[in-house]
């Protein structure tokens, strides 16, 4: 009887837990408590010792597979340790250690998984013990760990969510990141998915609750129920808190208050993806400095109308000019960088829901519509039926040409993924249909908060699935910024689809961002945040305003409200100039001021690949811009026909075309339509026309088609800046201070074809002055350099500074004394260069300035607003190319990837004695990351193939190819950014070189330095082998080529020779080699070429590194 009875719970406990198992895919969804997993461990210990001899470990696996799994998984998450695991087991059950049984059990793990539709982890290979710690989650064991990796990710100022942690963990490059996590958690992250972002989501909301509340350790009613975490977790994480609770260690002085963060969008309306910068707490007039992939933009974040509160000012979106792998931003506010992955080589798919918001890789989909950004030959599939899926629109995003931004509907998918040729991207899940939803209300037309937000007159609803089993769901509210709960409920869900109100009970009139927190099983919770004004209502006077003279047609609305909401106004007025208006609202004890702007016209017109501007003022284009102009568009709510049409000077039509439509009403088509009309009329007007219901038309003017020419020039008298010939209205002018080339342009007014200079402007020396048309509702970008048609105004004196360095080196560009000694102000020195160009003779003064401290120059040059393409002619140029960067002191990580990595490879031999030290385990991480696997091979030694990505026999069939097929082979390496030593990018560089090359051909630099580079090969030769052969290999790669004939053949050879000598004479191996018309001949082809220089100059400093110290790096991973 004892042998049937017990034979009878195993199989009531099989059955049981058989059930569970088939409605997860991962073991820890059960979230059985320890108590459970023991009771089954003693159960399959008893199993064990009565039938293992009788009918051997198969039958006990076979019969009981449910059972056997939760010992085996139950296990992991209890007592993994390193290496100990089937010795701890076999102690647990309290038997001897059975190699056959262990065999059994090893060989059974895959087929039980797939019984009960658990995920297999292929991944993982045949590491099983790893397979079943993924399954248990987190154990406990080796929690402390990730609550201290969690601490410090928020103490750094990051943004506190599970998605963020996983975001930073996991950045291509940074592997060493996850070191101070056990392998079970490194898994768990890497594997675990929505579960494992849920379950680091409520260790995050429980230790922030834990710290305002630390009396929450002693509830007895804290459970998997109150807090949603694995009741294997929460006593372990409760006794970590009470010893150390969040925030109870160091911040970090680099901290960013996490008021608002940088992030990426994609703008829907205006096909661009963008970088949203945050408007600064401090410093606000500063700019900030937005970098991608090291290319510089200044930026000024955008003030709202009507708002003075640093804190509530919306972000400022900035267009992504191309394709880039990172970008970086840098305010005097923010104490060092802030650095956003974009595209990822090994994953080139960007993913937004349907508004913009970037989805994160690390999050479920959800199961709506999504815009895909990825490039124009991958194509999104289904997991499951392999078959593509159906786009429902398709647009090319302004500046990213081969990339295509695709709208899905994922209602019907559960899984997706990218093909591109032969290659798949990583599944991506979506949510699946037993997962919660959040349903708001419409938002109100025109109603914002202060700092951009959508704001809802009307509560969200939260949908809950029917399900065949009934499902647990904890709803709860809060205000946001606050950790206690307004609301909290448990809701179960049934057969029936269930809609309820989050806010059930709390009385009307809620005023204020909130909260929304729908915790249900594992990997199916939901978050969300919306600002509710519960009873307000606005309506317009007219459908739209439209633009009118310097400003928009006025209007009015009226202000209406429920109680106990009320306002401070029932009624705005708009005149011509105001935009938008705040207004008070109040409820109860809550207060929040919103911003009312009513619909209006705006309109733009952007060139190929530029950003997206909307305006109210009229662009004034010549007629050669209309082809140079590729997007002419006009936004107009409501219900409404346009047409656009080009009008001559008497405003007959004389051409009109209907526009495309595209989503939130705007009507856009290209300007090249009109270009052979307007080139006939030579002044013209373009307009849009637009029908409304009422049965009226209204034109408004998009551009005015006028002669090239804004301004014919300009003086200065008694401080005023004076213009002759001007033609335009609406005009503004960027004046640079030629004395001082680091300064930012001062935008001044035009008013009476005259402008008043600032006090520091006047008597600086000479000006360059840019002309342009200025739309006061616009943000204005400032170009980094004045444009060819600006105008030069001639000044005596130089620029005084408060900084008495600068105004030194003011006086020497002046020509009024000599050249600043030391390094206070090598920035500037750099933009000075820039800006002098190699040949001026004044150059050697500030070369001297430079190489004083090479190590800090360089550091400075990372720091300017210099396009990156100018940096190797210039580090040429001024002789540092054959300095040494090695430093004992290192400040922040440079933008500049290519920089970045000249200084981390200087910087390895310092660390390289500690290859376990994090500091050695982040360069080369970086070193990795910025400049692919090839660097590190290259530092260990390990050369590949030297001919690749240079100019060989295939250059001179190529130099038989139509242009234009040339250029196409360049942009399908330029398609997925990738690092500078991959094979594209290197090929990419070898085109920019090759479209160069009978430019190079003609100069005379490329004659002498052929004939001055000679003795440079057997120099090397004498002090390389190792080197020698690398450049040997490009010359090989000529066998055939008549370089006489074809004399630019030579140039990727030459180019890796100078390379070379320049990192050997920084390392003291070559005594000085190249003489100054070397160097400039050098420099002149790193004008033409730079790409191709630098990547050069990588490879032969990493060729100079391993040569002189060969176990500077070990084996690449």
């Amino acid at each position: 009887m004892a042998e049937s009875f017990l034979v009878q719970q195993a199989r009531d406990v099989e059955f049981a837990r058989a059930e569970e198992l088939r409605r997860v895919s991962l073991f820890v969804e059960l979230n059985l408590d320890a108590d459970e997993i023991a009771r089954s461990t003693d159960l399959y210990a008893q199993m064990i010792r009565r039938y293992h001899r009788a009918r051997g470990p198969e039958w006990i696996v076979t019969k009981f597979p449910a059972l056997t799994l939760t010992t085996l998984i139950g296990h992991a998450g209890l007592y993994y340790d390193r290496n100990r695991y089937w010795d701890s087991f076999w102690e647990e059950l309290g038997l001897p250690r059975d190699p056959d049984f262990e065999s059994v059990l090893r060989d059974a793990l895959r087929e039980l998984l797939a019984k009960f539709r658990l995920r297999e982890f292929p991944e993982l290979g045949h590491q099983y013990v790893q397979v079943m710690a993924v399954h248990a989650g987190i154990p406990v064991h080796c929690l402390d760990d990730l609550v201290d990796v969690i601490d410090q990710h928020i103490a750094a100022g990051r943004e506190a969510t599970g998605a963020a942690v996983f975001e930073w963990l996991t950045a291509p490059g940074m592997a060493y990141r996850l070191n101070p996590l056990d392998v079970p958690v490194r898994n768990f992250l890497r594997f675990g998915g929505e579960v494992a972002v849920d379950i680091v989501d409520r260790i995050i909301e429980f230790a922030e609750y834990f710290a305002e509340h630390p009396e929450a350790a002693n509830d007895l009613d804290l459970d998997t129920a109150t807090t949603g975490l694995p009741n294997l977790l929460l006593d372990a994480l409760i006794d970590r808190l009470q010893e150390r609770p969040l925030g109870s260690g160091p911040r970090e002085p680099s901290a960013v208050a996490r008021t608002r963060q940088p992030g990426v969008a994609y703008s829907p309306l205006d096909q661009q993806i963008v970088v949203e910068v945050p408007y600064p707490g401090t410093a606000p007039d500063s700019p900030w400095r937005v970098r991608f992939d090291g290319a510089p933009h200044t930026v000024y974040a955008e003030r709202a109308w009507g708002s003075a509160e640093e804190r509530t000012q919306p972000p400022t979106p900035v267009p992504v000019p191309r394709p880039v792998r990172q970008i970086v931003l840098e305010h005097e506010s923010v104490a060092g960088m802030i650095r956003i992955p974009l595209v990822d080589k090994d994953d080139p798919l960007l993913l937004f829901d349907g508004s913009g918001r970037a989805l994160s890789r690390h999050l479920a989909l959800p199961r709506d519509v999504v815009i895909a950004v990825c490039p124009h030959d991958a194509a999104l599939i289904d997991v499951h039926s392999d078959v593509p899926l159906d786009a429902v629109d398709e647009v090319s995003p302004i500046g990213w040409p081969d990339w295509r931004a695709r709208t899905y509907d994922l209602s019907e998918t559960t899984g997706i993924r990218w093909r591109r040729r032969q290659h798949l991207g990583p599944v991506r899940q979506v949510r699946a249909s037993a997962a919660a939803r959040f349903e708001p209300a419409a938002p109100l037309e025109g109603v914002t908060t202060r700092n951009g937000l959508s704001v809802y007159p009307e509560r969200p609803a939260v949908a809950l699935p029917p399900t065949s089993a009934p499902s647990l769901w904890r709803v709860r509210t809060r205000r946001a910024g606050t950790v206690d709960w307004l609301t909290e409920q448990d809701w179960e869900s049934s057969a029936e689809a269930t809609e309820l109100d989050p806010f059930d009970g709390v009385p009307v009139g809620l005023l204020g961002l909130f909260d929304v927190v729908v915790s249900g099983p594992l990997g199916s919770d939901l978050r969300h945040s919306v600002f509710l004004a519960e009873g307000l209502a606005v309506r317009y006077d007219g459908e739209f305003r439209l633009p009118e003279g310097d400003g928009l047609a006025p209007t009015s609305c009226v202000i209406a409200c429920r109680s106990p909401l009320a306002t401070d106004t029932a009624r705005l007025e708009f005149a011509a100039t105001v935009r938008d208006a705040e207004i008070r609202v109040r409820s109860g004890e809550h207060s929040e001021r919103l911003l009312v702007r009513p619909p209006h016209v705006e309109l733009r017109v952007d060139g190929v690949g530029g950003v997206a501007q909307w305006r109210t003022a009229a662009a004034t284009l010549s007629v050669d811009q209309l082809a140079e102009h590729a997007t002419v568009a006009v936004r107009v709510p409501g219900e409404v026909e346009v047409d656009v049409a080009l009008l001559d000077r008497t405003g007959r039509i004389r051409q009109a075309e209907v526009p495309k439509v595209l989503p939130d009403n705007v009507f856009q088509l290209s300007t090249r339509t009109f270009l052979d009309t307007a080139r006939a009329l030579g002044v013209a007007v373009l307009v849009a026309r637009i029908d409304t219901a009422d049965g009226r038309t209204h034109r408004v003017t998009l551009a005015r088609i006028r002669p090239p020419v804004l301004c014919t020039g300009a003086r200065v008298e008694g401080g005023i800046l004076v213009f002759d010939g001007v033609s335009g209205a609406d005009l503004a002018a960027l004046v640079w201070a030629d004395t001082a080339p680091w300064r930012e342009p001062e935008q001044l007014t035009l008013v009476d074809a005259r402008a008043s200079l600032p006090q520091d402007m006047i008597a600086a020396g000479p000006l360059t002055v840019q002309v342009f048309v200025d739309d006061p509702w616009s943000v204005t970008i400032v170009p980094e350099r004045p444009g060819d048609d600006a105008l030069h105004v001639e000044q005596d004196g130089w620029f005084s500074d408060p900084d008495s360095t600068r105004t030194a080196l003011s006086r020497f560009l002046a020509g009024y004394g000599p050249a600043p000694a030391g390094g206070d102000a090598l920035p500037e020195v750099w933009a000075a260069l820039a800006a002098l160009g190699a040949d001026q003779p004044i150059c050697a003064a500030l070369y001297e300035v430079l190489t004083c401290d090479p190590r800090s120059a360089l550091e400075a040059l990372s720091y300017t607003t210099i396009p990156p393409a100018r940096f190797p002619a210039l580090l040429i140029g001024s002789g540092l190319a054959e300095r040494e960067f090695a430093s004992l002191i290192r400040t922040v990580v440079p933008a500049d990837p290519w920089i970045g990595c000249l200084l981390d490879i200087a910087d390895l031999p310092m660390i390289a004695s500690d290859p376990s030290s994090a500091a050695y385990r982040e360069v080369v991480g970086r070193l990795r990351e910025a400049g692919g696997e090839r660097l590190p091979q290259l530092l260990a030694g390990k050369i590949g193939d030297p001919r690749e990505g240079i100019f060989d026999i295939s250059a001179v069939r190529l130099h038989r190819f139509d242009p234009h097929r040339v250029q196409e082979l360049k942009a399908a390496c330029d398609i997925v950014p990738a690092a500078l030593l991959d094979t594209d990018t290197r090929a990419s560089a070898m085109f920019e070189a090759f479209e160069q090359r009978l430019v190079w051909q003609d100069d005379v630099a490329r004659s002498r330095l052929t004939t001055g580079s000679h003795p440079l090969l057997a120099a090397v030769r004498r002090v390389s082998r190792f080197a020698y052969d690398q450049i040997v290999a490009r010359n090989e790669a000529l066998d055939g080529v008549d370089t006489s004939e074809l004399p630019w053949m030579l140039m990727s050879m030459q180019s890796l020779l100078l390379a070379v000598v320049a990192r050997f004479a920084a390392r003291r191996r070559l005594a000085a080699p190249l003489t100054p018309a070397l160097r400039a001949d050098w420099a002149r082809l790193a004008q033409l070429c730079p790409a191709m220089v630098c990547t050069d100059l990588l490879i032969a400093d990493a060729l100079a590194a391993y040569d002189l110290e060969p176990d500077l790096i070990g084996e690449p991973t």
